[in-house]
């Protein structure tokens, strides 16, 4: 299977019937996919240029940072896997999948678990559900890049309360517990992966 065979494998499967193809600007209409970033094949050098270019709302990105930052630390490390979120063929998220991060604080079974960091929607497609329903697509995201994973965890800042309402809708619970954090609590959320 050549490396464009298995990037148009990977897209199959995670995304809803019709998704886009072929990097941004193709595909579909009324489609929402994860396309992982961590190819070198031509869609995927597509995604990952689009995904520089997003940018959270400026009062956000102390939270999440930008891609143009995290994409270069997830390619430098590899228990890191970076994603886009793509709508209707164009770029409209990003994310990171951890595999150890901070679990170890977050988890007593950290080897069971992996991390969701520095997740946004672009400040321009806010507000249109596609951070929910690109929370409801990572669990079998999870399942391919960390097969020991049951869980995903994340932490979100008491000061994003649209944030904490976001991946509460897309199926995460709060699971008690609280991390410091530079910019204040950190509330430890978590959904299911299996």
């Amino acid at each position: 299977m050549t490396t464009t065979d298995r990037a148009a494998d990977h897209e199959m499967r995670h995304a809803a019937p019709g998704e886009p193809r072929g990097g941004p600007g193709g595909g579909d209409a009324g489609t929402l996919a994860l396309h992982r970033l961590d190819g070198r094949d031509p869609a995927t050098l597509a995604w990952r240029a689009a995904a520089v270019a997003l940018r959270p709302l400026a009062a956000q990105e102390r939270f999440s940072s930008r891609a143009e930052l995290t994409l270069p630390e997830a390619d430098r490390e590899p228990h890191r896997t970076a994603f886009v979120v793509a709508r209707d063929g164009e770029a409209v998220g990003y994310g990171v999948l951890d595999a150890v991060g901070y679990l170890d604080q977050l988890t007593d079974r950290p080897r069971e678990a992996a991390l969701l960091r520095a997740f946004y929607i672009d400040h321009a497609q806010q507000g249109r559900g596609y951070g929910r329903a690109a929370g409801r697509l990572l669990p079998a995201l999870v399942r391919e890049v960390v097969p020991a994973a049951r869980w995903l965890y994340l932490t979100v800042n008491e000061k994003n309360p649209a944030a904490v309402r976001a991946y509460a809708a897309a199926g995460f619970d709060d699971v008690g517990r609280y991390l410091g954090g530079s910019h204040g609590p950190q509330r430890v959320m978590r959904v299911a992966v299996r």
